[in-house]
């Protein structure tokens, strides 16, 4: 099976991260998601990562990605912890897009609203117990990766104290370290 992944998308790296655990071997290649030349467009018509293809078959889209591998959860609620951490990784990347506008064209009233959905969700996550290693929790150690590395504006740690050790715990981990995101931080 082929992924194909951009090293930025906290999206494709919740995939990369529960193949490297589950020892599911990935072929893993890096995509040019702006370039109308990339060769992933010939499997690929919508340019998106992460995007699993299988012989012929292409999945795009984490949620769908992971029940082909048969890696969502079955638990209710940590598949419901599974659905916040999505949620709060896709605000934090559309929070993201806004702050690279121009400043003329950004939208503070969407910010704000992005920030608040952010603190709601973490402050419901982290009173829950889970896992660093299950499904939900890789998705929720890879959000906070993306802010840390790229969307630095989000003080995700503060009056979180034990999310911030949970976390810090959480990306000692190899697969953790050999998917780190690049440093482009707001």
């Amino acid at each position: 099976m082929i992924l194909y992944f951009a090293p930025g998308s906290p999206f494709a790296r919740i995939l990369r991260i529960l193949g490297r655990e589950r020892g599911v071997p990935l072929t893993e290649i890096e995509t040019p998601l702006r370039d109308p030349a990339a060769p992933q467009l010939a499997h690929n018509p919508a340019g998106r990562v992460p995007a699993l293809l299988d012989g012929s078959t292409l999945i795009c889209e984490t949620p769908l990605i992971l029940a082909y591998l048969g890696w969502l959860p079955s638990d209710p609620a940590a598949l419901s912890r599974l659905g916040q951490a999505l949620a709060l990784t896709d605000g934090i990347a559309v929070w993201n897009r806004d702050l690279r506008r121009p400043v003329h064209e950004r939208s503070p009233a969407f910010q704000a609203l992005e920030r608040s959905r952010a603190g709601r969700i973490l402050d419901a996550l982290h009173l829950s117990a889970h896992d660093p290693f299950s499904v939900e929790g890789v998705a929720l150690a890879c959000a906070l990766g993306y802010c840390d590395r790229r969307h630095t504006v989000f003080p995700w740690r503060e009056g979180r104290d034990t999310l911030a050790a949970w976390y810090a715990a959480a990306i000692n981990r190899p697969a953790f370290a050999e998917t780190t995101p690049p440093l482009s931080g707001i």
